[in-house]
Parts: structure tokens; sequence; C-alpha cells
């Protein structure tokens, strides 16, 4: 009988127990700013004017089965403006550097800076804001990062607010 009661009380304890503290609201309304920050702290907020005459790519992902191909900068044209090593720039302590990218629902992917210029390895890593030859959805706007071949959109951040170039000490 004693146990029963211990076994009731455990039972019981869940709803007891405090409540979870509130999950903070969110802002109405996407996030539209896009911000990237070189490795010395040079900051740049991405705008359509901006990515006016920078070099362009496309980048094919499977997303949900589907296969879809996005248009936007290349991400080394972004590294160059912050002045993140760039072409012949990449190699030594440069190869350590790696790119934190976040989205508005707070899912990061990191990619090594190398990997995203095209002096080192030819698939496109863009900055995208087209897909199938048109604007990017609402839930994926204003960017998204595209790794062109990628199988799955595992490093595919939608709605970028950021991307930070790390250097690892």
């Amino acid at each position: 009988m004693k146990a029963l009661a211990v076994w009731l009380t455990l039972l019981a304890a869940p709803a007891f127990a405090d409540p979870p503290p509130p999950v903070p609201a969110t802002t109405s309304g996407p996030q539209t700013e896009t911000v990237v920050v070189g490795p010395t702290g040079k900051r740049i907020v991405v705008t359509p004017k901006l990515l006016d005459g920078l070099d362009r790519a496309e980048a094919t992902m499977i997303n949900h089965g589907a296969s879809h191909t996005y248009e936007g900068v290349r991400l080394t044209e972004l590294m160059r403006l912050v002045d993140a090593p760039t072409g012949a720039r990449i190699h030594a302590d440069a190869d350590r550097d790696y790119l934190v990218v976040t989205g508005a629902d707070g899912f990061r992917a990191v990619l090594s800076l190398a990997e995203t210029d095209r002096s080192v390895q030819p698939h496109a890593v863009i900055l995208a804001d087209k897909m199938d030859g048109a604007p990017l959805t609402s839930h994926d706007a204003p960017y998204r990062v595209v790794v062109d071949g990628d199988q799955k959109p595992a490093r595919s951040v939608y709605a970028v607010t950021s991307i930070e170039v790390k250097v690892l000490p």
C-alpha cells in the first residue's frame, strides 16, 4: 500500500510542478535586415542596391524532394566587402576562418570561409534572392544561403539575419 502511495505521488508530481517559463513573444512581421560582419568587425547591411553589380551565380539544391534553382550574389563578394580573406588570400591562417549564418528563426549553419570561395572549390555558395526565377517566398525572404549541389537544405539558412566571419585562435 505504501508503494502505491509513492507511485501515485510520483505520477501526480508533474501536475503540481511549476509551469514552464513563458516563451518571449516574437516581433510581428518578418525580419528585413541582413547584416554581414567581417573578421575585424566591419559591418554592412545587405540591401538590393548593395547587391546590384556584384557577381551573381545560380545554385541548385534539393528541398523537400524537389530540385530548385536559386539565384543570388556569391558569398565571396560579400566577404570582400567586409575585408575577409578571399581568392589568393585564402591560405594558411585564413583556412581556419568560418562563417556563422543565422536565420530569423534562430537556426544557424556553419561554413568554412574557404568552401565559400570559388578559388578553392567550384560550387557556388550564394546569398539567394530568387528561386526558380521568382523572388523568394515570404518564408525565405529576404535572403537564403544556398550551397550548390546540396542534396538537402541542412546548411541552407532561410530568412538570413546575419553572416559573421569568425577566426579560430
